[in-house]
């Protein structure tokens, strides 16, 4: 038995790692996209300060004179300026004067030596328009500085990739702020898949017991969480109605094995005792009367166990034409009182004088009340009264309420009157059947689009059926 447990437990902790597998990949999925994402921003925020900054250094070397001044303290301003824009690392600034020789270089390792400008792209160094290239791994700015609008100089700065995007620091950021989210998450599933595991184990401890044919299990009550206090509440509901079920048809085989035998051992006896003449004459008939009789009430059985399979596998089907109650509840009532009539037993019908116009079936209605009415009368025993009301219960429905004087339903059978193959004690010894009547009767009055209900039941008030029906719309 504690097999399917360890491998229940064994199943959980493989979740319990998919979770935090799936939890670290989406994690670095992230991390991968914000990095993209800030390296792209930080990238452009720092060439717009780098274009900036250059266009700060091209007024600082421009005394308005139509000439370009180099001041003495150009190498401080740089390092001060560069600090300010947040502009990181080394990069090459050279500035050329209106002929393009180079007047002032400050070089890289990075980007290299930018006096080769100097002789092969003198054209484009004294252009009025600022220009951006890209190669090499270099970012090259070129501005021309300007004097009354003539071009007297051009400045350029040549950027390492590298070093313009570089954002270790954002990195580790990143990567302490991804560790932090992924301790976190993995703390989080290891408390509450430790937390689910208890009650997992004590249901799956459960339907191992439910597996051995022990319906009495208990379950954990007090769990936090919602999703598994509900499912627990209901595993506890189904194990209490499986092994109401299962007493049910332990019952019912027992029941049906006796109801069975009684009457086959009585048609065997008295067929026996006319066939070998023990009896004859109008004893002899007198037999076979009573032989007849049983074999009818077998038959009874039969039809109703038939009859509640099949249409409990769905396959009747029921009208829904439109009846008027008034007309179809008289004429149930009173054929009933004419099939078995009873001196000691009182049946009226309380049933209004206009129409009440209902959808439904007539036979299945009329299987409904003839079952209300029989067990009513099995209820009495000696003697009592039967009354059928009919009345409009709301603006959608009509009510047919069968009501005896009998002594009640017990409480704690109450609950249970519905269930398949269900018999109160008394009915046991009393009356024969299968504790199907109820049953089909509330799938029929549902099937109809209605209700069948038990609406009170005590010893001093009896029992009163409540059967609903939908009016014509």
């Amino acid at each position: 038995m504690q097999k399917p447990i360890n491998r229940r437990q064994t199943l959980l902790s493989r979740w319990t790692f998919r979770y935090v597998l799936t939890l670290f990949i989406g994690l670095i999925i992230i991390g991968l996209i914000s990095i993209v994402w800030i390296r792209e921003g930080t990238l452009n925020k720092r060439k717009q300060n780098l274009e900036t900054f250059a266009q700060a250094a091209v007024q600082y070397v421009n005394d308005n004179t139509g000439k370009i001044a180099i001041p003495k303290d150009f190498y401080e301003w740089i390092d001060l300026t560069q600090r300010r824009y947040l502009l990181p690392g080394q990069f090459s600034l050279s500035v050329f004067d209106a002929r393009g020789v180079a007047i002032f270089v400050k070089s890289a390792p990075q980007t290299g030596n930018t006096n080769s400008l100097t002789h092969s792209n003198t054209a484009s160094l004294l252009n009025e328009q600022s220009s951006v290239t890209s190669s090499d791994g270099l970012y090259t700015l070129k501005i021309p500085v300007l004097d009354n609008k003539i071009v007297i100089g051009s400045l350029v700065i040549s950027y390492s990739y590298q070093e313009l995007a570089h954002i270790n620091q954002n990195y580790a950021l990143i990567a302490s702020l991804l560790f932090s989210s992924g301790l976190l998450g993995w703390l989080i599933i290891f408390f509450l898949s430790r937390n689910l595991r208890k009650p997992i184990k004590q249901l799956a401890e459960a339907l191992n017991q439910m597996e051995a044919g022990q319906y009495q299990v208990v379950v954990p009550g007090q769990v936090k969480e919602k999703e598994i206090h509900d499912l627990l509440c209901s595993f506890q509901k189904m194990a209490a109605r499986l092994g109401l079920l299962e007493e049910l048809r332990t019952e019912l085989l027992a029941g049906v094995t006796h109801e069975l035998k009684t009457p086959i051992a009585s048609i065997h006896g008295l067929i026996h005792a006319v066939r070998d003449q023990v009896v004859t004459g109008s004893e002899a008939e007198e037999f076979l009367d009573i032989s007849l009789q049983q074999t009818r009430r077998l038959q009874h059985m039969v039809t109703d166990l038939l009859d509640f399979n099949a249409f409990a596998s769905g396959k009747i089907n029921v009208r829904h034409d439109s009846l008027d109650l008034c007309k179809l509840v008289g004429e149930i009532v009173y054929q009933w009182g004419l099939i078995d009539p009873t001196e000691w037993l009182e049946v009226s019908a309380d049933i209004p004088e206009q129409s009440a116009i209902a959808v439904g079936d007539a036979s299945r209605i009329q299987q409904i009340i003839v079952n209300l009415l029989n067990n009513s009368r099995q209820a009495l025993g000696d003697e009592g009264s039967i009354r059928v009301h009919l009345a409009q219960h709301s603006d959608t429905s009509y009510e047919i309420k069968v009501k005896d004087n009998g002594p009640g339903i017990p409480e704690d059978e109450q609950r249970n009157i519905f269930e398949r193959y269900f018999r109160g004690k008394r009915k046991k010894h009393t009356v024969s059947g299968l504790g199907l009547g109820l049953t089909y009767s509330q799938m029929l009055a549902a099937a109809m689009g209605g209700q069948l209900i038990l609406k009170e039941s005590s010893p001093q008030e009896g029992t009163t059926f409540q059967l609903l029906l939908p009016k014509q719309p």
